[in-house]
């Protein structure tokens, strides 16, 4: 049985999470002195461990990323607070059409919304194992002004054919800490084709 990683150093933090090396800094000030220490370094000053206990606490929480950001989006979608995960099989899709399928849910969705700018969406495109079309994994945030399930169902058999007996085209389900961040290495987990983030 794989033995979970309980410290981590500066190097391995800045590699999971969306954060600078300044705020990096800035967040170790306020960290409990019993959940820090030092090791022996080869180059001279102590390298500082972090135990895995601190680490949401002190490094998850970040702003919205900004374009500049665009290469820590993956790092970012696997950090954040999503409310539900899914994903969409349609018969045949391609990559540029799952694109505008992932587009049109997101403005659709918009619409259900009583204030703007509370949705996010993230996507990521991938290639069907049995044939030469594509499927989408997704994840969505709408915390400050839920949306209920069965309307976003409602809007994912606008762009993808119905579940059947036979074959599974739509799943979704509430993200809850059964998942924790698995659900989130799930949905952005590489090889894939094309991801965005929307919102």
């Amino acid at each position: 049985m794989q033995q979970i990683k309980q410290w981590y150093t500066k190097k391995e933090i800045l590699e999971l999470y969306p954060i600078s090396n300044s705020t990096y800094k800035t967040r170790i000030k306020n960290i409990d002195p019993l959940r820090t220490m030092f090791i022996p370094s080869g180059t001279g000053s102590p390298t500082r461990l972090i135990h895995i206990s601190e680490l949401d606490n002190l490094f998850r929480k970040r702003r919205k990323l900004s374009k500049r950001d665009f290469r820590q989006t993956i790092k970012w979608v696997r950090n954040y607070q999503w409310n539900y995960i899914g994903n969409i099989v349609p018969v045949t899709s391609s990559v540029e059409d799952l694109k505008n399928k992932m587009r049109f849910l997101f403005e659709a969705l918009k619409t259900l919304q009583i204030e703007d700018n509370h949705l996010t969406l993230f996507y990521s495109v991938e290639k069907n194992p049995n044939d030469n079309y594509y499927h989408t994994h997704f994840l969505i945030n709408c915390e400050k002004d839920m949306i209920d399930q069965i309307e976003i169902i409602k809007k994912l058999e606008l762009i993808c054919e119905p579940n059947t007996n036979k074959y599974s085209r739509i799943y979704l389900e509430p993200y809850d800490n059964f998942f924790g961040k698995s659900g989130t290495f799930y949905s952005s987990k590489q090889p894939f084709y094309f991801y965005e983030l929307l919102g």
